[in-house]
């Protein structure tokens, strides 16, 4: 029987050379049907040759042979008479079958991610890590996700960024063996065409923001802002800088080899410049709406600082992950306490115009969040109430199978530091199952990865990392390592296997 084609005329031009120049078929098996795209002499020039090819007539894809055949439209007709004759078949006598019966459980799970096999764990993935937003506890959860399932990771020469404060380049970040890597979750400034040319296809892209005022609490703590600016009130710095921020407020500079002033400073839409804004349009507002609305088709799941629980709970279901994969340790990452004072409402607008994208970014993708929450059903605010649950449960469970130990320094006769021993008495303890995960134990070793900060999991997947064997010498040893804070190297040792 001879195949009819349907030729489609398609307007591409305004896209670009390339895909006015693409071709693509797509062969159906039962229907004697070819779908596909025209590919004109003139595309084979340039654009603007390819801008005429739309003179092309449709009627000259009309022709005779291109006419359905009076044996072709019988073989479709007899195709879906015998498929409506399954259909009656399924309806009349399949009602009880065991697919059948399982339909409505089956829609519960692909709602929920209950059930093996209901859906595949996602494991590519790119965290934009954002400077002082909490990105730390989230990248715990990555780097630990990672290393449970054998992820290769883009990892940073340096200790622990991959670029920043610019671009991400490819001297930035070690080589893998055989050049392909799933996940990155280390500080690079986010250029989507860039990466697109690093990650895998289906990556899933993830970040996190903190309120703004928060935020600049934060950094000001970190980066001890207030003793370097100088001018501030000892009282309250950063009411004192919010007051006259164009007074205090200076470029970002990078201390290297040259001291270079960045384009950028800390005190104004740091989040933003993370997220690759170019700062200098901070005062065109059609510039904000069209960046917060790309990165609202870019990245697929924005966490929300101070909704930490209901954004790993949305996080989960959505990369088909397991509530053992989110947990996380509940003390704060920062030990550094700073003195929180209140805020009037005039210094507050005062801030929110100064900084102004890392506000309209925060209110956006807050909405968002919930906007998403609300479109999960009944069940999820009973879900993050059970893993708040199970976190408080492993907090308590954990700070039994873990032993704090001195590190006495023999010569001055004094403790230096703490480590941490295993209590290999502690047993387990069991979570039962649920509507939405099975059960699932927590031992003393899952306590210390849940125990460990970005150092000692950046050591060890760089320990584990598995470079081209070709790879110079002079790249070996221009990779820095990080120091570990939990763990030592009997820990190491036991539960990794590296030194």
């Amino acid at each position: 029987m001879p195949v009819t084609p349907i030729v489609v005329i398609a307007d591409r031009c305004q896209l670009s050379f390339e895909d006015c120049t693409r071709t693509r078929t797509l062969e159906f098996i039962l229907f004697p049907v070819r779908v596909g795209i025209l590919r004109t002499p003139q595309c084979e020039d340039n654009v603007s040759d390819c801008a005429n090819s739309r003179a092309f007539k449709m009627e000259k894809a009309t022709s005779s042979i291109m006419r359905p055949t009076i044996k072709s439209w019988g073989f479709v007709l007899m195709v879906l008479f015998f498929i409506g004759l399954c259909g009656m078949y399924r309806n009349r006598f399949m009602k009880d079958t065991l697919v059948h019966s399982r339909q409505p459980h089956y829609r519960i799970i692909n709602r929920t991610f209950t059930s093996e096999g209901a859906c595949e764990a996602k494991r590519n993935f790119m965290f934009v890590k954002v400077h002082k937003a909490g990105g730390t506890t989230a990248t715990c959860i990555f780097q630990r996700f990672g290393y449970e399932h054998n992820l290769t990771f883009v990892l940073p020469v340096i200790k622990s960024d991959v670029g920043w404060p610019n671009f991400l380049r490819q001297e930035d970040f070690i080589p893998s063996a055989d050049g392909t890597y799933n996940v990155l979750v280390d500080h690079t400034v986010y250029n989507r065409q860039l990466l697109d040319h690093l990650m895998p296809t289906d990556t899933v892209y993830i970040s996190i923001l903190r309120q703004p005022l928060s935020h600049l609490r934060s950094v000001f703590n970190w980066y001890g802002l207030a003793k370097k600016i100088k001018g501030l009130g000892r009282s309250d710095p950063v009411a004192s800088f919010i007051k006259s921020p164009n007074k205090f407020h200076v470029p970002y500079v990078k201390a290297d080899s040259h001291t270079r002033y960045m384009p950028f400073t800390l005190e104004k839409n740091f989040m933003a410049y993370d997220l690759g804004f170019p700062l200098g349009l901070s005062d065109s507002q059609s510039s904000i709406d069209e960046f917060i609305e790309t990165l609202s088709r870019e990245i697929d799941l924005v966490l929300i600082l101070e909704h930490m629980d209901e954004s790993l709970v949305l996080l989960r279901r959505r990369m088909c992950w397991t509530l053992k994969d989110i947990l996380y340790n509940v003390a704060p990452k920062n030990l550094k306490k700073y003195k929180k004072t209140p805020m009037s409402a005039a210094l507050l607008n005062q801030h929110r115009r100064w900084s102004n994208v890392d506000y309209q970014l925060y209110d956006h993708f807050k909405a968002t969040l919930w906007q998403k929450i609300q479109k999960e059903g009944a069940d999820f605010p009973h879900e993050v109430h059970h893993f708040q649950n199970v976190l408080k449960q492993t907090t308590i469970f954990c700070s039994k199978a873990m032993v704090k130990v001195p590190v006495y320094d023999k010569k001055h006769k004094k403790v230096v530091r703490w480590t941490i021993k295993l209590d290999l008495k502690a047993g387990k303890l069991t979570i039962p199952k649920t509507a939405w995960h099975e059960e699932f134990d927590i031992d003393p070793t899952l306590c210390i990865k849940l125990k460990m900060e970005w150092h000692d999991w950046s050591h060890v997947l760089k320990k584990k990392h598995k470079m081209p064997q070709n790879l110079s010498s002079g790249v070996r040893r221009a990779i820095s390592w990080t120091n570990t804070k939990v763990l030592d190297k009997s820990l190491l040792l036991q539960i990794f296997h590296v030194d």
